[in-house]
Order: structure tokens, then C-alpha cells, then sequence
């Protein structure tokens, strides 16, 4: 084995004389041995290393010798400041990258930079680490923030169903690009989302997703520019670059009386959906008889509050449901709304043996808490038989796979229940009637029939007359009634 080389050794404070030295000993080939190591008493651990034919800086730690540059590069006092620099590097574990460092230094030199700039390249001081908080509040901001920030402020502007659908759509525009900055994500980006959400679910996933990202940049753009790092962006080139080929098409579901009565007979039926054997709970049943017995919107419905159910004095056993505009939302101009509910209709939603003491009509398990649009949904989907992702990759089955489309019933939403309605009372010539259950706007269309529609000989209370409730109830006793006797047949079909 090769025996360790041995260099001759010397010690001094290093001047430029030295280095002429080492040259004029390489261009005469008078060095013996391994060579000559020149170290610098003023720098702890410089040494300049001459061999026959060149010269290198070195510097000399306890854990290695770490090169920084030929000698022809630096100069002695150049080669000072790199050592310095090299030695705080390899103490504060930046070692890995030292030796681009030190090349671009002599880089530096070499061109002709001053040593302060030279420095200031290789070795630029590091910025101090920006907390989540002050990188949000003062940006740049990354697509991670972006994201955030938007749904923060939007989905308060939100009804709650949508709301969750939403955060869904933009939350897909996320893996990725999270720490990426916001003002360098590109088009090719934002159009690779939208295929790899269109390959992974549907073409209208990838739509909403594209209209959630355009929605967060118009924001981003127009309110926090400076933050978001897109001041400079002169136009919105997403709102006309960023596209998608589909487009939606109104769904005109209508699900008849024997298909909404069929439904309830499955539900009631079928109560543990899957391999659990966990029963649905029974305001959730109970959300789902009101909503087909009231045709009222889902969100709304399923908050009704105790504390806003009233009797009705003039019809013995009718309660007068109420929800404030709040509550109603949806629509340009959102009013107050007074629903009477008949007593056959009441009669049916007791059945369900829900908590008394909620202050609820439709409770969830959770005690004090309600049941949801979004659950009612889910609902819905567990008795199409779509399964259930959970945790961990975890799937939840249905063995009774479609029940609806087992019974010949077609696929139909909460919402869809409004449209029968408003057809079924059209067709009793009670459309005004219909209109006011669903809270439409009513304009007269003339004749006898449509002036006893509009309420025009109502002479209760003027609250009663605002609200148009026996107008209402008009219609509440035949839609009622067609429900529980479509019901009472379709399970009686079942057996």
C-alpha cells in the first residue's frame, strides 16, 4: 500500500511574494518530494499546496482538508476571505454546497469583481426565515397561501351545501403546487390540473375546478396584488387562457308521486345501508319525509328550530313553520318565509322517534346539532349504493347496491321534489298556491281561479295575510295528501 505523502512544510504570514515563489519552483521543477505546503499564520488552517506542477488553496479542518481554488485564481488576501467564508459554511452545516460556492467566488475574481462583490455571490447572506403567519400577511405569497386565504374569505359568502362543494373543487388545484409561488404558477400548470382532475373524476369536475382557480386569482389579482406577487401582471390571462371544453346543461328532473312514494317506502325499509349495520338516524328519515311532504330547500329545511314552530289557532292541529330571510338565502332578494304544515303530515314526520329535547326538528346524533343539506345528500347517494371513501384507503360498501334504480326509480335530488310540486299543483289549477309553498315570486295571469290563487279574498290577520297562509294551505292539503296515499300504495306494492 502507498505509504501517506509527505510534504515539506513551512509557516509564514503569506504575501503575494509567496506565491511568485511557488511559480518560479513549478517553472524550474526544483521541488522534492510530494511537494511544498506553505501555511498562512495569519488565516488558521490556509495553506497554499505547490506541487511539480500546480498550486492549490486549501484550507485544513479537523475534519478534512476542503480545496478552495487554484492559486492562479485567488490572491492571498482573496484566499483569506473564501477560508473564512468555507470555514463558517462547514460550522453551520452548509457544506453540502460549498463547493458551487467557492467556484462561483473565483468566478468572481477571476472577471474582475471586488472582493465585496465577490462575497456578496458566493456567499450571500442567508434571509431570515419567514413564520406561515408573516409570509401570509406580508407575502409572497405561495399557491398553498393563495388557496387558503381565498376560501377563507369566499366560503363565509357560501351557502353551507355549496360551500363544501366548493372548497373541494379549488382544494383540487392544490397537489403540487403548494409551496410553489403564486406569481410563478403558469398556464401549463393550471392546465395540467384541469386534465388530471377531468382524467381522475369528470369533465365537470375539471370545469369547477377551473372556475374555483379563476375566481382565487381574479381575487388575488384585483385585491392583494403586492402579496400575491402579481402586481406586475398588466391582465388576467386565466380569465381567456384557462379553459374548459364542457359545458353544463340544466337538469330537468321530475320524479313523480309513485317514485317519491316508492322512496320513502325504500328508506323506511332500509334503514342500515351497508356493512356497519349502523341505522340512519332518525331525523335524518324525518329530514327526508319533510323535504318531500313540504318541497322546501334542503338547507333551510333541516335548520328549522323548536322555537320557531307555531300552532295555528284558526285550523286546530296545523303548526305554522317559519324561517327568517337569513335563513332562506338563495335567490336575488331572500324575504322571510311562513310554511302551514297539515296535521296528516305531522302525524307521518312523528312517527320518527327523534330527540324532543333538540332544539331541532331534524336532529343528527350529535347532541345540540342538526341535521344538514349535505347529509341529506349523502343520504341520498347511500341509497343509490355509491360507496363511501374513508380513512387510510378504507372503502364502505353497499351490498343493496341501487336501491332506487332496483325499483325503478330514477335517479332524483332533494331539490327535484320542488319541481313536482309546483307540476302537481299546476295541475290541480293551484299554481299560485304552488308558488307560495316555494316562496316564487306570484304575478296574476288573470281570471277567477287565478285571483283565489293570488290570495285576493284572504281577510285574516294582516301576518296571515303577508304570508298568504291559507292560500298555502290550499295547496298543503292536496300535495299532502297525494304523498301519503302515493306512499301508502308504493308500500303496499312492496309488500
Amino acid at each position: 500500500m502507498a505509504g501517506k505523502e509527505i510534504f515539506e512544510r513551512e509557516r509564514a504570514r503569506l504575501t503575494q511574494a509567496h506565491v511568485r515563489r511557488a511559480r518560479g519552483l513549478i517553472a524550474r521543477d526544483a521541488l522534492q518530494g510530494a511537494g511544498l505546503e506553505l501555511a498562512d499564520t495569519l488565516c488558521q488552517g490556509l495553506v497554499l499546496r505547490v506541487r511539480r506542477r500546480t498550486g492549490k488553496w486549501l484550507l485544513k479542518l479537523r475534519t478534512g482538508s476542503q480545496t478552495l481554488s487554484d492559486m492562479e485564481t485567488l490572491t492571498v488576501a482573496a484566499a483569506r476571505l473564501a477560508a473564512e467564508h468555507a470555514r463558517v459554511a462547514v460550522r453551520e452545516g452548509r457544506a453540502a454546497g460549498l463547493g458551487t460556492d467557492l467556484a462561483v467566488f473565483a468566478e468572481a475574481q477571476r472577471r474582475g469583481l471586488s472582493d465585496e462583490d465577490a462575497i456578496d455571490a458566493a456567499f450571500p447572506a442567508p434571509l431570515p426565515t419567514q413564520t406561515e403567519a408573516e409570509r401570509r400577511r406580508d407575502g409572497p405569497w405561495e399557491w398553498g397561501d393563495l388557496i387558503d386565504l381565498y376560501l377563507a374569505h369566499k366560503l363565509p359568502r357560501l351557502k353551507e351545501r355549496w360551500a363544501v362543494q366548493f372548497e373541494r373543487h379549488l382544494r383540487r388545484a392544490a397537489p403540487g403546487l403548494e409551496r410553489r409561488l403564486a406569481a410563478a404558477v403558469t398556464l401549463e400548470d393550471l392546465v395540467k390540473v384541469r386534465d388530471r382532475v377531468a382524467r381522475e373524476r369528470t369533465a365537470s369536475a375539471a370545469a369547477d375546478t377551473v372556475e374555483a382557480v379563476k375566481g382565487a386569482l381574479d381575487w388575488a389579482w384585483a385585491d392583494h396584488a403586492p402579496r400575491a406577487g402579481l402586481q406586475h401582471v398588466q391582465f388576467p390571462w386565466w380569465s381567456k387562457r384557462l379553459t374548459t371544453a364542457w359545458e353544463s346543461t340544466p337538469r330537468e328532473h321530475t320524479p313523480t308521486l309513485e317514485e317519491l312514494g316508492r322512496t320513502l317506502a325504500l328508506a323506511e325499509r332500509h334503514r342500515a345501508l351497508g356493512g356497519t349495520g349502523k341505522e340512519v338516524a332518525p331525523g335524518m328519515l324525518a329530514a327526508l319525509w319533510a323535504v318531500v311532504l313540504t318541497g322546501q330547500r334542503a338547507g333551510a329545511l333541516t335548520g328549522t328550530q323548536r322555537s320557531t314552530v307555531k300552532p295555528w289557532p284558526e285550523r286546530p292541529g296545523w303548526e305554522v313553520w317559519t324561517w327568517t330571510a337569513k335563513e332562506m338565502k338563495g335567490g336575488k332578494a331572500p324575504k322571510p318565509h311562513a310554511l302551514p304544515v297539515p296535521p296528516e303530515a305531522l302525524a307521518a314526520l312523528a312517527r320518527f322517534r327523534v330527540d324532543p329535547t333538540s332544539p331541532y326538528l331534524f336532529p343528527s346524533r350529535v347532541p345540540g346539532k342538526r341535521s344538514t343539506a349535505v347529509g341529506l345528500s349523502q343520504y341520498m347517494d347511500r341509497l343509490k349504493g355509491k360507496a363511501k371513501a374513508g380513512r387510510g384507503g378504507n372503502v364502505t360498501l353497499r351490498p343493496e347496491a341501487d336501491l332506487l334504480a332496483a325499483h325503478g326509480i330514477r335517479p332524483w335530488t332533494p331539490h327535484d321534489v320542488r319541481r313536482t310540486l309546483g307540476t302537481f299543483l299546476d295541475l290541480e289549477k293551484l299554481g299560485g298556491a304552488g308558488s307560495a309553498i316555494l316562496a316564487h315570486k306570484a304575478a296574476a295571469r288573470g281570471g277567477a281561479d287565478a285571483e283565489r290563487e293570488l290570495a285576493a279574498a284572504i281577510t285574516l290577520r294582516h301576518y296571515i295575510h303577508s304570508q298568504r297562509l291559507d292560500l298555502k294551505a290550499e295547496g298543503m292539503s292536496a300535495w299532502v295528501a297525494a304523498v301519503l296515499e302515493a306512499h301508502e300504495a308504493e308500500r303496499a306494492r312492496l309488500g
